[in-house]
């Protein structure tokens, strides 16, 4: 089960604070060093570091940006020719408990790179 809001469906990340969409890219992060401050302490709820041990992570960035937007790991089962969520998350930026928001539009997308 996956318990997730979805703040709105945009063509794009929708800045919070202007209205602005902003176009974003998708980034497969196979470097596990690199997902280690990912993790609850920080924010991301999980330690991605070891989802990366059996899962496929791509991170959603704002273009020209490296400044992760939302993680999703993904694992292919090639028996079932499916692809299971195993866990997704926005950064503690855009998440819908923060009054602050950076970027709307961030959970949908997640779930279009699993797609």
């Amino acid at each position: 089960m996956i318990n997730v809001m979805i703040d709105e469906f945009t063509p794009c990340l929708k800045d919070a604070r202007t209205g602005e969409l902003v176009q974003t890219e998708v980034i497969q992060i196979k470097r596990k060093s690199f997902l280690k401050k990912y993790n609850a302490r920080t924010g991301w709820y999980t330690n991605w570091a070891e989802l990366a041990n059996e899962n496929e992570i791509f991170a959603l960035v704002v273009e020209g940006s490296v400044d992760i937007q939302g993680l999703v790991a993904v694992a292919p089962n090639h028996d079932m020719k499916a692809l299971y969520i195993t866990w997704m998350c926005t950064s503690p930026d855009n998440n819908l408990l923060n009054d602050n928001i950076k970027y709307l539009g961030v959970g949908g997308h997640l779930f279009a790179i699993a797609a």
